[in-house]
Order: C-alpha cells, then sequence, then structure tokens
C-alpha cells in the first residue's frame, strides 16, 4: 500500500467512525420506502428498508396482523443521517418469512431499534412469485423485461420521466387483469415528496397502466382505479407478445416511487352484491369481476355464533378461486334496494337495517324513508369507499313535505358518508344516497346502515408512538369527541404497554374536551418495545335508565411531511412504545407537583433538565404542541393558557426554565376543576418540521369551584 492511499484509508476509516458515533440529536425512526414492497406467502424474502436516521439495533419487528416474521440482517453498525425530507433513506436489509396460509394483502410494519422507535411503512403480501424489476435499462419496448404471468412485479419509478416496461406472451382469449398497487403500499410513509423545483409539491406516485401490442398500439388503459392506482382487464386478441407500460400520470419519479403490479389471467373479483349478511343467515349474491368462468352468483353463508364485521372471502369459479373479496356480518336484517328512485317510490325501513344497494347508471338517486322520533338520535353510514369501491357517498335527510334538514359527506378520512342525525320532530323523514360526482355504474356498490343511535364519543389525538429511557417520560395529546348527547366523564388508558411502563391515570371530565396522556418509564425498566392500545371508558345511562359502560379505542393518524415544510396525518392501524437507551434528556423535573389556580392569576412552575453529555443543543419547553407557531394539541382546559413570561428555551449549558401559566377572568375564565394532570413538554428539533418529545413528572392542577373571578395577580414562587 503506498502512503497517499495509506493516507485516504487513514481519512475514510476517520470519517466513518466519526459518522458512527452515538446520535447527538436522536429522533424517531423515518421509515421510507421497502423494496421489494411485496412478498409471495409460503417464502422467506430479503427486503431492503431505507430510513432517515440508522436501524442499527434493530431487534423486533412489529406487524399489525399476526403471522408474519421480520429480523434485521445487518452484522455491522451502518450510518443513516437524516438527508432531508425529499431524499431516499439508507436500506437496511431483513429478512420476512411469511407463512404459507398467511391471508394475502397490505400489511403495515414498525421497527424498534435500542435507540428508538420507527415510522411506519408497508409490506405486500401476493399469492403470485414475486420477481424484481431489472437493473438493466426497461424503458422501452425493444428493451422491455422478459416476465411470466401470473406474476409479482416489483418495481419503482425511480426519476423524472421513468417509464417501465414489461414484456409477456399471451395466447389468444386470454383474459388479463394488471392490478398496480402504488400509492396503497406508500400512503403512511412519513416522506413521499419528491423534492426538487417544481416536484416537491407532488406526494404519491399517480400510477397509469398501458397495455400494448408489439407494434406499438394501445390495447387498454386506466388510471386511477382504487384511489390513485390503476387496475385494467383485457381479453388478448392472439397469440403473441405484449408490452405493459408502467408510468406516473406527470412522469415524475422518486426513489420512493415503489410499486408491486400483478399481472394474472386467474378470477378476479371486486364485490359481492349484497356486499353485507345478517349472522346466522344465508343469502345470495353477484360475484362482480372478471375472468369468473361463467359465474355470475354465489352464496354467502354466516354462522350463528360468528363475530360481526368485516371479512374476506374467495370464491370458487370454473377457473380456480378468486381474491378475496370484503363481506359484511352484522346484526341487522339486510334488504336489497331497488327500484327506489324518487321519494315517491323510497323504501320503508324498520330500524335497525342494513340496506344494499348499486347505482347502476349516472344520475341516479335512491330513497328510502324512516319513522323518527323528536329529539332522538339515528345514525346513518355508507360502507363502500372503504371497500375499495368508487362511489364518493352524499346522504340528505329530508321531512315529510320534502324539505332538506340534514345531510351528510364525507366521514373519517373517507368518501363514505355518515351522519348523526336528531330529528327535529315526530314523523317520517326521507333518505337520499347519491354519488358526489353523479356517477354510477358496476361497481358503484353500497351497504347503508341506519340504525337508533345511542351515547357516543371519539378519541383523537398526537398519540403515534413513544420512545423512552428507563426514568423518563413522554405526552402524547387527546382529543375527546362526545356525541349523540353524551356528556359524561371518559377515563383514559392505555393497554398493553412494555414492562416497567406506566400511564398516569386520567379521566377527562365532563365539559372538557383534552387531556394529556403522560407514560413514564422506571429506571430499571429493560429495553423493549410493544404495540399498544390507547382507549377510553365512559358510562351512560340507556332508554331505560340502565347504565351501559361504552369502551371505545381512539383513532390513530401518523404524520406525514409534505412540502413546503407542512404537515397531513393518514389513518394508520398502530400504536408503538419503546423502551430505549438513554436519550437526550436524561432527567426532566417540573416542580411544584401540585398547583391551584384561579381565573385572573399566574402561576410559575420551575423546570431543571439534565441533559446526555453528548447533547447541547436547544430544548423547547411548553405546554401545547407546536407546529411552527400554531397550536395543534393542547393540554390545557380551556381559560388556562401558557404566558409570554414563560423562560421556555433552553440553550447551550442552560438547564433551568420557567413555565407561567395564567388563567382568564370573566367569560373565558376556566371551569372548576380537581387534579387534573399535565405536564411540561420538552422538544428537541430534528429539522424545521420533526422533534423528539419529552415529559416532566406529571403535575395536578386544581381550579377552585368557588375561585373568584379577580384581577390578574403576580405569580407566586413554585414552592416544593
Amino acid at each position: 500500500m503506498t502512503i497517499r492511499r495509506l493516507s485516504r484509508a487513514i481519512a475514510a476509516l476517520c470519517l466513518l467512525v466519526t459518522t458512527l458515533q452515538a446520535e447527538s440529536t436522536i429522533g424517531f425512526r423515518q421509515l421510507c420506502s421497502t423494496t421489494p414492497v411485496a412478498v409471495q406467502r409460503g417464502k422467506k424474502t430479503t427486503i431492503n428498508v431505507r430510513s432517515n436516521y440508522t436501524l442499527d439495533g434493530s431487534y423486533k419487528v412489529f406487524f399489525d396482523r399476526p403471522g408474519i416474521k421480520m429480523t434485521f440482517l445487518e452484522t455491522k453498525p451502518k450510518p443513516a443521517p437524516h438527508q432531508g425530507r425529499g431524499t431516499p433513506g439508507t436500506p437496511f436489509r431483513f429478512e420476512a418469512d411469511v407463512p404459507a396460509d398467511q391471508p394475502l394483502g397490505i400489511y403495515e410494519f414498525r421497527v424498534a431499534t435500542k435507540t428508538a422507535v420507527s415510522s411506519v411503512s408497508h409490506l405486500l403480501v401476493t399469492g403470485y412469485p414475486v420477481v424484481n424489476e431489472s437493473k438493466d435499462e426497461n424503458g422501452s419496448t425493444a428493451t422491455a423485461q422478459n416476465v411470466s404471468f401470473p406474476v409479482a412485479i416489483c418495481g419503482m419509478c425511480g426519476s423524472a420521466e421513468d417509464v417501465d416496461y414489461y414484456r409477456f406472451t399471451g395466447k389468444a382469449g386470454q383474459e388479463v387483469t394488471v392490478n398496480i398497487y402504488a400509492q396503497r403500499v406508500t400512503r403512511a410513509v412519513h416522506s413521499m415528496q419528491s423534492g426538487g423545483s417544481g416536484a416537491s409539491v407532488m406526494y404519491l406516485m399517480d400510477s397509469i397502466l398501458t397495455l400494448r401490442r408489439a407494434n406499438g398500439q394501445v390495447l387498454a388503459e386506466n388510471d386511477n382505479f382504487v384511489g390513485g392506482d390503476s387496475f385494467l382487464t383485457f381479453k388478448l386478441p392472439e397469440d403473441g407478445s405484449y408490452f405493459l407500460e408502467v408510468r406516473d400520470t406527470r412522469f415524475i419519479g422518486n426513489p420512493k416511487y415503489v410499486y408491486c403490479v400483478e399481472i394474472t389471467d386467474r378470477p378476479f373479483a371486486h364485490a359481492f352484491f349484497p356486499m353485507a349478511i345478517q349472522r346466522g343467515k344465508t343469502t345470495e349474491a353477484a360475484v362482480v369481476g372478471h375472468n369468473l368462468g361463467g359465474l355470475e352468483k354465489t352464496t354467502l353463508r354466516s354462522a350463528a355464533d360468528e363475530s360481526t364485521g368485516w371479512k374476506r372471502i374467495s370464491v370458487k369459479t370454473p377457473r380456480g378461486k378468486t381474491n378475496p373479496v370484503h363481506v359484511l356480518v352484522s346484526d341487522h336484517p339486510q334488504l336489497i334496494a331497488s327500484g327506489n328512485h324518487s321519494m315517491a317510490k323510497a323504501i320503508p325501513l324498520s330500524l335497525p337495517v342494513g340496506a344494499n344497494a348499486r347505482i347502476s347508471k349516472p344520475d341516479e338517486v335512491h330513497y328510502y324513508s324512516f319513522e323518527a322520533k323528536k329529539g332522538r338520535y339515528y345514525l346513518l353510514e355508507i360502507e363502500s369507499d372503504r371497500r375499495d369501491l368508487p362511489l364518493d357517498s352524499v346522504i340528505d335527510v329530508f321531512d315529510s313535505s320534502g324539505k332538506k334538514v340534514a345531510d351528510g359527506d364525507d366521514g373519517y378520512y373517507t368518501k363514505d358518508a355518515k351522519l348523526q342525525f336528531k330529528a327535529p320532530a315526530d314523523g317520517k323523514f326521507f333518505v337520499s344516497v347519491r354519488d358526489l360526482h353523479n356517477r354510477g355504474g358496476k361497481r358503484f356498490i353500497y351497504n347503508l346502515r341506519v340504525e337508533p343511535a345511542t351515547p357516543e364519543f371519539e378519541l383523537h389525538g398526537k398519540y403515534y408512538y413513544a420512545q423512552l429511557a428507563p426514568g423518563t417520560r413522554m405526552i402524547w395529546f387527546v382529543n375527546l369527541s362526545r356525541q349523540n348527547g353524551f356528556t359524561g366523564p371518559v377515563e383514559l388508558k392505555v393497554e398493553g404497554l412494555p414492562e416497567g411502563v406506566t400511564a398516569t391515570p386520567v379521566t377527562i371530565p365532563s365539559g372538557l374536551t383534552r387531556a394529556a396522556v403522560i407514560l413514564s418509564a422506571k429506571a430499571g425498566a429493560k429495553i423493549d418495545a410493544r404495540l399498544v392500545r390507547l382507549y377510553g371508558k365512559a358510562v351512560f345511562a340507556d332508554a331505560n335508565g340502565k347504565p351501559r359502560d361504552l369502551v371505545r379505542y381512539a383513532h390513530v393518524t401518523c404524520e406525514l411531511q409534505v412540502s413546503g415544510g407542512s404537515q397531513a396525518r393518514r389513518p394508520i392501524n398502530t400504536q408503538i412504545v419503546g423502551v430505549t437507551n438513554p436519550l437526550d434528556i436524561v432527567e426532566f423535573e417540573a416542580t411544584p407537583s401540585k398547583i391551584t389556580l384561579r381565573p385572573g392569576e399566574k402561576v410559575e412552575i420551575k423546570v431543571r433538565v439534565k441533559r446526555n453529555k453528548e447533547f447541547t443543543g436547544p430544548i423547547q419547553l411548553a405546554m401545547p404542541f407546536l407546529y411552527g407557531n400554531s397550536i395543534i394539541a393542547d393540554q390545557l382546559p380551556p381559560g388556562v393558557t401558557m404566558s409570554s413570561d414563560s423562560k421556555a428555551r433552553l440553550t447551550g449549558k442552560t438547564v433551568e426554565g420557567t413555565i407561567v401559566l395564567e388563567a382568564a377572568t370573566g367569560d373565558s375564565a376556566p371551569k372548576p376543576l380537581e387534579r387534573f394532570p399535565i405536564a411540561v413538554m420538552g422538544r428537541i428539533s430534528m429539522s424545521f418540521s420533526i422533534s423528539t418529545n419529552y415529559a416532566s413528572n406529571p403535575i395536578h392542577l386544581t381550579i377552585p369551584a368557588d375561585a373568584p373571578k379577580a384581577a390578574p395577580k403576580a405569580a407566586p414562587k413554585a414552592a416544593r
């Protein structure tokens, strides 16, 4: 080795050592794309999971449903610095072991390392052999990659104007279906924008599929079939070669634009009609799909002891079994609606009931009627969009004179309409169902649920993940939505926490709609991670005055970083809590642990932190959850705010700060409250829009019931 080469080697080694030092600012692991994004069931497959921040020390991978096992394959430390939201991240190798009987479909997964927990990525389980896109050029019919079906091709539109071609051989009369998973396998990935001038506003891949003859003639083309994902089916006219073209409709690309495209000549079903069955009953249903070998109908059966809810089943056809299709098992009687295209022909409903129907042509509107009692609540809800069907439903309610009295459109992150209707009078009311864009067709199938509604609540908020070192805490923010006349308190719980982690008991009292869940890890807690579930418990009186328990699991959404540093959110299935190695803040204490605050008063909370010796960055103290200068979640009751007198930014070697809370007066004064747990939050920024959050010990806030509405007073000094 020459001296020059030796010096270069030493420089490279020094760079590697510097890179692999412990992180000075520790953030959650931001998973990017997964390649290949699909695995065949019954196989073991090596996949690459890209991440901003290293996945070194990965010891568990969690899926939202049981069965799949995934293990970390890297044996040497691997640097993965955060490179900005538009970059694809660093690949880390894992092995996915999928049982032969694993249900097909898209799975959500998260990774736990000894340092942090991760955001969400996706993995598709397919029944077809998986073929990866060739590393050779495949951007034209002349260079198309040869494949044979059935096949699941895993590829990537990795750069602007990237077009992928695949060549297969078919026979005259073969009916081929092509189904791409692109948006569906990346939609909850933390950062998906393309980056770069202009392209930074593009978020998810918008695929388009084109089937061509060898001479380039277009035989079939499709865009936007299931959301932004495409699907096409075509009967081949002759023996010979055919070409499938895959691209983004805008000709943009990014290494995060991964996809799986399935090509098959097997039966494919989109839906059953009706799409629901009453528990313990049998019903005949039409099969809506392609290449079914003449099969038009099947029999749906439900056992008397079967669980209610959605399930997926396959149907045998003369050409084999179909893909799994959604079926609802319900306690409610189910009817099939037809001919109800005017208010005069409205179908009367006896509640509770499920009405199954199809908007078969443009401008079609369906009508139903039911008897209601003044002041009572009724739930009307459509299921269609959530079952990969195209209906963008709208519900309208009319009184007996034809006057519209209520309407419902999009539900929770869905185009399925939902309406909680409070009847303004006794009598008959009419319900109409239509497509927002006045479309119709074979796949515009829906199930309408109509039932008397009972008191209800929902939980939402910022509780996507938590990572805690032993002896530290983290805070989640919870918002409560009470519905259908419910006004009672709701107790918050977290199930499945790792050993040594607890949640401070908290109940959201009547009149309040938000709270903090403060998670604490004992000093001796061992490194571990679990999928957990936040839920609420309440009691309400039924129509007969009897107490009824009400338990509702929280809706979970993940953060998505989009163009311009803004955020979007997407529903996901999992929450994760992990106990980790020491983080940037080792201790975080606030005094006093009990405070009393009256309208017009201020109170000081003294904060002291102990930093990890390797961390000297700024710490921002706060009570609400801020994004920029906007409050996107809060734990303080209305009428209590964090004063501008607070000393909330700890820079350099500063380890002490002060939070000043103040209570409003008059009509804005806070309502009485007793021993309500709050905590000071400490935020350490990873980037403009990403931070790691820490929490102090719980502080119990009391607002006396007899509090006078006095003028503001100086903040009293904190005392232990």
